[in-house]
């Protein structure tokens, strides 16, 4: 027979698929990979293609990885004559499946063989790549595509540039898009549309018109989508006038604008509440044939709705059915939550039925419709659509009862919340971020802080990072219950957890402490707030100002309020006022006139509040005719006197105990001020009560009755106060019965009160069942009340007393609260009866309040003072399986108990377990531990502490190094503790009183004359010495410092 060769054609890539089916029939053939890829061979020789890729795609699925196939499909490759669009067709397999990792592999095994893939295959693995996001592989192997010589097409360039732009490697994409033009591909106006995109989004505004100038000098006309792009942005900048101006000029340059044009413009003005502005566009999209679509409808009925122009949006519905578009849920969702914004709740209901019977109803509608009844204040009525939608078959979200529980929680209903939100537990819906901002700030409302921080905690351990607003809400809360030492680490938390505090959180602060009359406190805020780039804002030097002024300091405050009035930094009535309200608490009244003063030469004038401050000022001293002459001052420049003016010259004398003096004042004050209210007559009342003329108390409460003027509850507490303080229990509880007849609802105070004359009287069963009544009446006892009741027990030395009011509050039910609790335990505690307390640490822990670490450090302490290290260790055991703080804290309890009885060995090998159990100590552990050896005189024991601390990653901080330097300078080693300071002050810690102290007993000590003069100008530096008198010695200098230093630091301690 003769053979030739000859070119295959279909039919022999029928005959091949043919045998390939006979021989997967055939049983215990093992050669089935190179069967499938010799007919692949001859398929694409064949050019039956999509057969190929088929027996190609089986092969992938067999389980075979990406270099098996390539191998074999290699091995028969030369016998089967084939080519290399066989690899391109397995790579455009593998991109299809979304294997890219196998296609790029195959890719680099064809170039190692000296193949070259084809531009289109190259195309989809880098297209495929741009949709999984991976923008640095798509870079990466476009390098790798020209490192093999491979060309790029246009559609390369296009995908890489916009990868590039994804990236935000603007400088790289531009500059590939010019080299395009430099390499002979002209650039066609969509890679342009691309990076112009990506220049307005990230508002590199010259970069874009660059880009324009090059596509003029390029010869590429802007399309539909160029000038899409530039409209979009220009109403997305809220410049939707000239949005419109562009579109005018699209139009003159006879490029037709599109739907996305028009809807653009009108979505842009919209936006701006510019609604007339938008109905002019639509009607010109009318007048050039462009019919409108639901985009258009629903995005001019939003805007409607939002300005409140609901008659308007339910005629655009109709016009839009008109036309013959039918209304989506986007239209109705818009109409519906319009309607229930303006509280228009029928047509809501009636709306959201036409909904319904359109099967338009999903659980978002029922949370729109429930949103609108709790903004209205119909609770009942939004629990029962909450229970429609149920019975509907619609499942609450996240969404829906974070809607109810803001409600409520407006209402002021907090327990409701609370209930709501273990519903939600119980149903699975975990709350989100919204919903845990929403409880926490009406906790904090409410001053239940440990409940908010509780909140806080549950929030972050599910993975919600708070915001600004609410750890500013936070630490607010914890600044107003004077937490301060809380705050401050909660300050440095929010750092931690990188959320940047705001001036307003410093503030917060640093006007706790200032209140406190903590200067020091104050500046130790506000300089590392300067020094961190946050300005000061004038509530900031309020503040200051403020803590100056409580402190002592007040030529310092003076000094610092006339700089910034010098400065024209633009001081205001608030803060003048603000300072001379300080000013006048001082006593500093001469001051005050002065500053008033001052302001009207620099054209601040003074208003009604800063004569009322000046007024209060001189009345609290007592000094009346001042007072009386700044009333009739204020009279003369037609800035009438208020009824707080009045108030504060009556409380004066109150104060000062001229009641009847006050009296005169109060009456001409009803003669001739045209307004006065209830807490005018509570101040008179509350003066005759703390004076316990309560006759004259009676009287004033008939004249307010008589006035017209309802008593408030604060009148009625002021009185029952009074009298449970002169013990006249009847009178208390005749008013107490007339209070709740008309309808006053008794809260803390009211209890407190009552409670108060049971215990003035030593009544303390009566007490209890006051707490009862308090728990009937729905009013749960406070902190505040337990405490009074503990507190009197324990003043008296009767710790059974004490717990026999915590058993009584136990049978009736109320479990007292955690301030309760703790007040027992350090009683206990500072007695001695560590055994007592630990019973009552675990009935606490039965009633679901948490532990506080620091009473299991108090009784570790104990323990080890006493020698018995043994039970020191089970209650550091048992600290840790109750989770009361992690392994290192209770480790560390136990070093810092050895250290404070001496037993310093002990301490170093608990401190040795811990660091091979790679467990870090505290800084307060290995302070203690460099305490205790500077103690002994182990100088290097405690500087090899030290040096364990820092291979710990653990910074010594001012405490250590002022412990090191003292127990240095104790032992005479003052080069080396001067070595400490040059290091500590080198890594940015300031040093304190205590340090500075040290040093100069160390200079005494030595005599050395050049560290004197660098220690003052230190201490100087700091502000807290002024070094004005030159002609002292150096000694006599120092010691002027010393005082100075002491002073303070007293003044420090006494504020503590």
């Amino acid at each position: 027979m003769n053979y030739k060769l000859t070119q295959l054609r279909t039919v022999h890539g029928r005959l091949a698929l043919k045998f390939l089916d006979w021989v997967l029939h055939q049983p215990g053939f093992d050669q089935v990979a190179q069967i499938f890829c010799i007919t692949s061979h001859l398929l694409i020789r064949a050019r039956m293609y999509e057969p190929a890729k088929s027996v190609l795609k089986h092969l992938t699925t067999t389980g075979m990885g990406s270099r098996a196939i390539f191998d074999n499909l290699m091995d028969s490759y030369r016998h089967c004559s084939s080519n290399p669009s066989v690899f391109d067709l397995l790579i455009k397999i593998y991109v299809q499946e979304g294997m890219l990792t196998d296609a790029v592999e195959t890719f680099r095994m064809m170039s190692a063989r000296g193949f070259k893939a084809s531009i289109c295959t190259c195309n989809s693995i880098l297209a495929a790549l741009s949709r999984e996001g991976r923008m640095s592989s798509v870079r990466l192997f476009f390098k790798e595509m020209l490192s093999k010589k491979i060309c790029p097409d246009l559609s390369t360039f296009t995908t890489v540039l916009n990868s590039l732009c994804f990236e935000g490697r603007f400088r790289t994409a531009d500059y590939l898009l010019r080299k395009m033009s430099d390499i002979g591909y002209k650039p066609s106006i969509v890679p342009c549309n691309i990076l112009l995109n990506f220049y307005f989004k990230r508002a590199k505004y010259k970069a874009a018109i660059r880009l324009i100038n090059f596509m003029e000098n390029q010869g590429i006309k802007a399309d539909v989508c160029t000038y899409n792009v530039i409209i979009d942005n220009l109403c997305k900048k809220k410049r939707s006038a000239r949005a419109y101006l562009l579109l005018k000029k699209m139009r003159k340059n006879k490029i037709l604008p599109n739907n996305v044009t028009y809807n653009t413009v009108i979505n842009g003005f919209c936006k701006e509440q510019k609604i007339g502005a938008a109905t002019k566009v639509l009607n010109e999209m009318l007048r050039q044939n462009i019919e409108p679509n639901a985009i258009t409808y629903n995005t001019l009925i939003d805007g409607h709705c939002r300005h409140g122009n609901m008659e308007a949006a339910l005629e655009l519905l109709h016009e839009m059915e008109a036309v013959g578009l039918v209304p989506n849920m986007v239209t109705y969702s818009a109409l519906l939550k319009g309607l229930c914004q303006h509280s228009e709740l029928s047509s809501a209901v009636k709306l959201f039925e036409d909904m319904r019977s359109n099967g338009l109803v999903n659980h978002m509608v029922y949370t729109t419709l429930i949103d609108g009844f709790c903004r209205a204040g119909q609770l009942p009525e939004a629990l029962q659509i909450l229970g429609n939608m149920v019975e509907a078959g619609f499942d609450p979200d996240v969404v829906t009862f974070s809607v109810i529980v803001n409600g409520f929680s407006k209402m002021g209903r907090v327990r409701h919340t609370e209930e709501l939100l273990c519903n939600m537990l119980r149903s699975g819906i975990q709350p989100n971020k919204i919903l845990y901002a929403t409880l926490i700030h009406n906790l904090c409302k409410n001053g239940e802080i440990m409940k908010a921080m509780r909140m806080y905690t549950n929030m972050s351990r599910r993975g919600h990072g708070a915001d600004l607003i609410t750890c500013n809400t936070l630490l607010a809360a914890l600044c107003r219950d004077g937490q301060l030492s809380n705050a401050e680490e909660f300050l440095q938390h929010m750092v931690r957890i990188q959320v940047a505090p705001s001036t307003t959180s410093f503030n917060y602060v640093m006007d706790a402490y200032a209140s406190r009359g903590d200067g020091r406190g104050v500046l130790d805020i506000f300089y590392p707030m300067v020094r961190q780039g946050w300005l000061p804002s004038v509530s900031t030097y309020g503040s200051l100002l403020k803590g100056l002024c409580r402190c002592g300091n007040l030529e310092e405050a003076k000094n610092l309020f006339y700089k910034l009035l010098d400065a024209s930094w633009g001081v205001d009535n608030y803060l003048c006022n603000r300072f001379l309200a300080e000013l006048c608490k001082e006593g500093h009244l001469e001051d005050a006139l002065s500053l008033c003063d001052s302001m009207i030469e620099r054209n601040i004038e003074p208003d009604v509040h800063t004569y009322t401050i000046i007024i209060g000022g001189f009345s609290r001293k007592g000094q009346i005719l001042p007072a009386v002459a700044l009333l009739q001052r204020m009279e003369e420049k037609d800035l009438l006197p208020c009824h707080v003016a009045y108030t504060c010259v009556v409380n004066g004398l109150i104060k000062e105990g001229q009641i009847k003096a006050s009296s005169y004042i109060f009456d001409e004050m009803l003669v001739s001020s045209s307004y006065y209210d209830v807490a005018t007559f509570n101040v008179m009342i509350d003066g005759y009560s703390k004076a316990g003329q309560m006759p004259i108390v009676d009287r004033l409460f008939s004249m307010m009755l008589d006035a017209g003027l309802r008593p408030s509850l604060a009148t009625y507490n002021i009185i029952i106060h009074g009298y449970s303080r002169k013990r006249h229990l009847s009178r208390t509880f005749d008013l107490y019965k007339t209070m709740v007849q008309r309808d006053y609802l008794p809260d803390n105070v009211t209890y407190h009160a009552l409670i108060l004359g049971m215990c003035e009287c030593e009544m303390l069963d009566i007490g209890v069942k006051f707490l009862e009544k308090m728990v009937r009446s729905g009013v749960f006892p406070d902190s505040l009340t337990l405490n009074m009741l503990i507190c009197r027990c324990c003043q008296k030395g009767h710790m059974e007393s004490a717990f026999k009011v915590l058993n009584c509050l136990t049978l009736l039910g109320v479990a007292p609260n955690e301030v309760a609790y703790h007040s027992i335990i350090d009683e206990l505690n500072k007695r001695g009866a560590f055994r007592e307390s630990h019973s009552l640490m675990h009935e606490m822990k039965e009633r679901g309040f948490s532990l506080k670490h620091t009473h299991y450090i108090t009784l570790i302490n104990g323990k080890c003072r006493a020698g018995d290290i043994h039970g020191a260790f089970r209650l550091k055991d048992e600290m840790e399986a109750l989770g009361v703080a992690p392994s290192e804290v209770a480790e560390s309890a136990i070093v810092r108990g050895l250290c404070r009885c001496g037993k310093l060995e002990e301490a170093m090998l608990v401190l040795d377990y811990m660091l091979r159990g790679r467990l870090v100590p505290t800084i307060a552990t290995f302070t203690s531990l460099i305490h205790g050896f500077c103690k002994e005189a182990r100088l290097e024991n405690a500087l090899y502490i030290r040096d364990v601390m820092e291979n710990c990653g653990v910074k010594p901080d001012l405490v250590v190094y002022n412990v090191l330097i003292t127990g240095l300078c104790s032992q005479g080693q003052c080069s080396l503790a001067w070595k400490l300071y040059d290091e500590m002050k080198g890594k940015g810690l300031w040093p304190n009183i205590t340090t500075f102290i040290v040093l100069i007993s160390a200079i005494y000590k030595e005599n050395d004359i050049v560290r004197g003069k660098m220690l003052l100008e230190d201490i100087q530096n700091r502000g807290l010495i002024s070094l004005d008198k030159s002609d002292e010695s150096l000694l006599e200098r120092l010691i002027s410092a010393s005082k100075r230093l002491n002073f303070l630091r007293n003044c420090r301690r006494n504020a503590i």
